[in-house]
């Protein structure tokens, strides 16, 4: 049986030891000086702690001070149940051995190049670092001088692992306490961030740099599913991301939008190494089941450890999930403030409709105040021209007289036709068919025998609801101008195409001319009623185009170049438009 060791008090090396474990060291600190004085009072040559990481390896990463071995083995990681020091961690019973047990490859401890080293070593053992519940390394004590261990040492050497333990789950605590208080810092900022009322933009921007700064991460980017925000860019990143790395990333983000889950990647390699050089992990943004976009979080080879880490990647999974709701809240504000403003433009119409009536009505008296005299008028003049004999001179201003009183008369039934009210007769209408019927009446009038009628129609459009009357008379009055526009010769094209403005659906009828175009300086003027810029014109037929249009539920947009013509887009609803729809 080994002796005692006839220097060593138990009391004192345990009294010292357990000092050291209270003490307001860092951690690293406290375990090597525990290390150092199992090994000068117990003469250890090697005394190694391995540590049980978050992948579930076995890394040596504590040392005596005199160890000439932790720089061979730190570099060796191993497996649970692996070898001497994975058999230990997975049975949680301590090993000894002597220099006479060890085979020429000692489980994973020994490798290759330790081969000359472990000669000189006569005396072996391995003890678990463990609690009642938690697993938290392996000790190894080498002697040169020693051949085995008493069993009031073993002993002693138990109660040492037990305060290496409680050293090793502190630490472990207060990393988990750290961690959890910086994530809910950064979930913090990140609600701070997604309630405001900044521009879309802005806020992913700033939540990509939060991510960045809160994981250590090389980089953060998020990439927005689809154009739904309307944004000029549809990825947000802090940080730099390789150009060669970039090709593994989108791999990764349609490999998240395909599956619907979370994709790590540790593969990506150096252009000039074949070892990992970074590490990534994508997440999905989704909201229910509608997927919104992708988080990707990474860098060097330390994020390696946020990749393999379920903490890490819960806080990773758990951010993705607030980005989607502040996508979400996006979306609603978006929409809300589209349906306040539409409430608004409804208030405006209601408002001016009023003011229109009240107008219409006023001016529809005036103009049969007007017209019943220009009627009598008229009626005389014709009559004395019957009867009387009037010469050249006369006969002349009786003409003139009778085609004012026709041209005034024309203007107050225009300004009658406007100011009433019409009712819609509204029914589906096939826009193509429509539109080429009234292309044919055109083409067919001798006047319009030296202007190009080009069509280019969408043979997809859905029906439109819309009363074809008034329509047809919209159109009239846009084609009329344009043949104006070009005094008779040029080229009038006819576009039909489905658009979307804001939420809505719409089919769109261009109608392009090779005029003059407009002057900028009265593009602004040209819907406004007795707006004119002919000179017999009443200036009245585009303002009832207009209102007809905007009857119903559409608009009309001008696009011009001077000089070159003009183009006036008619955009009606697919279908009737109301305030109120579905929120997102």
């Amino acid at each position: 049986m080994e002796k005692p060791l006839k220097n060593m008090n138990p009391i004192d090396v345990l009294g010292k030891i357990i000092a050291i474990s209270h003490s307001n060291l860092e951690t690293a600190a406290r375990i090597n000086s525990i290390l150092n004085i199992i090994a000068q009072d117990m003469l250890f040559d090697e005394v190694l702690v391995y540590t049980l990481d978050s992948d579930k390896l076995l890394t040596c990463r504590f040392m005596n001070a005199r160890s000439r071995l932790f720089h061979l083995l730190n570099q060796y990681r191993s497996r649970i149940g692996e070898g001497v020091v994975g058999s230990v961690a997975q049975k949680r019973m301590p090993q000894y051995y002597t220099y006479k047990d060890v085979p020429p490859r000692f489980g994973c401890l020994f490798y290759p190049d330790l081969d000359g080293f472990i000669k000189k070593l006569r005396a072996f053992s391995f003890l678990p670092l463990s609690d009642d519940s938690y697993l938290y390394g392996v000790l190894f004590v080498g002697s040169a001088g020693r051949e085995r261990l008493t069993d009031a040492e073993k002993v002693l050497l138990s109660i040492f692992t037990r305060e290496i333990g409680g050293i090793l789950r502190s630490h472990q605590l207060i990393v988990s306490s750290k961690r959890r208080i910086s994530e809910l810092a950064t979930l913090s900022e990140l609600g701070r961030v997604l309630s405001s009322n900044s521009e879309p933009r802005t806020i992913l921007g700033n939540i990509s740099f939060i991510i960045a700064k809160a994981l250590n991460a090389g980089f953060a980017t998020i990439r927005l599913g689809h154009a739904f925000l309307k944004l000029d860019s549809q990825r947000f990143t802090c940080g730099e991301i390789d150009a060669a790395a970039e090709k593994d990333i989108a791999r990764l983000e349609e490999e998240v939008k395909r599956s619907g889950k979370a994709v790590a990647s540790k593969e990506f390699m150096g252009e000039h190494t074949q070892e990992a050089v970074a590490a990534f992990y994508t997440a999905p943004i989704a909201s229910k089941d509608r997927f919104l976009g992708t988080l990707t979080v990474g860098g060097p080879r330390s994020v390696a450890g946020l990749v393999a880490e379920e903490n890490g990647r819960y806080l990773v999974e758990t951010i993705a999930s607030y980005i989607s709701s502040g996508i979400e809240n996006s979306l609603l504000n978006m929409k809300l403030k589209n349906l306040v403003d539409e409430l608004g433009k409804a208030q405006q119409r209601l408002l001016e409709q009023e003011t229109f009536r009240s107008l219409g009505e006023m001016t529809a008296n005036i103009a049969h105040e007007i017209k019943n005299p220009l009627v009598i008028i008229g009626g005389f003049t014709k009559r004395l021209a019957k009867k009387a004999r009037l010469d050249h001179t006369e006969n002349r201003y009786v003409e003139i007289i009778l085609k004012e009183v026709d041209r005034l008369e024309s203007i107050l039934d225009e300004i009658l036709n406007y100011v009433k009210e019409n009712h819609m007769l509204l029914r589906e209408c096939n826009i193509n068919d429509f539109m080429d019927e009234l292309l044919y009446l055109f083409a067919s009038d001798i006047a319009w025998e030296r202007i190009e009628i080009s069509r280019e129609f969408d043979q997809d459009l859905p029906p439109v609801p819309c009363d074809d009357q008034q329509m047809k008379q919209v159109f009239i009055n846009i084609l009329v101008n344009a043949y104006d526009a070009m005094h008779g010769v040029g080229k009038v094209s006819v576009r039909t195409e489905q658009k979307r403005v804001g939420d809505y659906p719409f089919v769109a009828i261009s109608v392009t001319d090779t005029g003059e175009g407009i002057d900028p300086k009265i593009i602004d003027n040209v819907f406004n009623p007795f707006f004119t810029t002919k000179e017999r014109g009443t200036g009245l037929g585009l303002a009832i185009s207009n209102k007809i249009v905007m009857n119903h539920g559409g608009h009309i947009e001008v696009n011009n170049v001077t000089g070159k013509g003009a183009q006036f887009i008619v955009y009606l609803p697919q279908k009737n438009r109301i305030i109120q729809e579905e929120i997102l």
